[in-house]
């Protein structure tokens, strides 16, 4: 007959490390090394899990707007062992989440417009000011210059971007950093195509940008204002 200890042991040595995506794997390589991660609209759990399976995070939170995904990652999490290290709410983006230092919040899958939103009201329940170097991980699937003119315009540094590319999309990740400080103006080239990304030139680089000179050319009848930013893709491209 097994003992406890034995099934215990079967338990764990049956599990399975997680494993993601690779808009799933660039979102997590942006995070460093936290006493605490948030995963905002977690959905299944998976990015905390591996968070916690990895030792990047010493502590999870996962929220979820909708009560199912909540109880799906809480299952999750508990399958994979790791439930003693994480909370797991069913609540609107932040809502009922008071920010520590040296926190890392995510939000991924989400328009940049709703991120705005997420945020903007975390930062009224801090009264106007988060700890200090709280960072946000951000990958939206729209509206990028309107997020990238809120993070400038709104106490945040912009510390890197990166792309990936996963079945046959592009996916755009920043990290911002909580300062405080004053606005930082950014050029309509900056805000739609990434300050960093600009200067880091990262792989596929190239592909992006001719994907989002496709995109802009779309949407030239209605802003003209985007030539300018065009120009600016040519001479990068030549």
């Amino acid at each position: 007959m097994k003992t406890d200890e034995s099934e215990h042991i079967h338990s764990a040595a049956a599990i399975s490390p997680t494993q993601l995506s690779v808009r799933l794997m660039e979102i997590v390589a942006v995070v460093p090394p936290c006493p605490r991660v948030i995963d905002i609209g977690s959905d299944h759990g998976h990015v905390p899990a591996y968070l916690l399976e990895n030792h990047i995070a010493q502590r999870a939170v996962a929220t979820d707007i909708h009560a199912d995904p909540a109880e799906t990652t809480r299952r999750y999490l508990r399958r994979q062992g790791v439930m003693q290290k994480a909370e797991v709410f069913h609540t609107d983006g932040l809502h009922g989440i008071l920010l520590r230092e040296g926190d890392v919040a995510i939000l991924s899958g989400l328009g940049g417009l709703e991120m705005i939103r997420v945020i903007s009201e975390s930062l009224e329940d801090h009264a106007g000011i988060f700890p200090a170097g709280i960072l946000f991980v951000l990958q939206p699937q729209r509206s990028f210059e309107a997020l990238r003119a809120f993070l400038s315009g709104g106490g945040f540094s912009i510390e890197k971007e990166s792309i990936c590319l996963d079945r046959d999309k592009f996916y755009t990740i920043l990290l911002a950093k909580w300062t405080g400080q004053k606005a930082v103006q950014l050029s309509l080239t900056e805000l739609i195509l990434g300050p960093c990304l600009l200067k880091s030139r990262p792989e596929n680089f190239i592909k992006y940008l001719h994907h989002q000179k496709n995109v802009l050319k779309k949407h030239m009848r209605a802003r003209p204002e985007l030539a300018a930013v065009l120009s600016d893709i040519e001479k990068i491209l030549k």
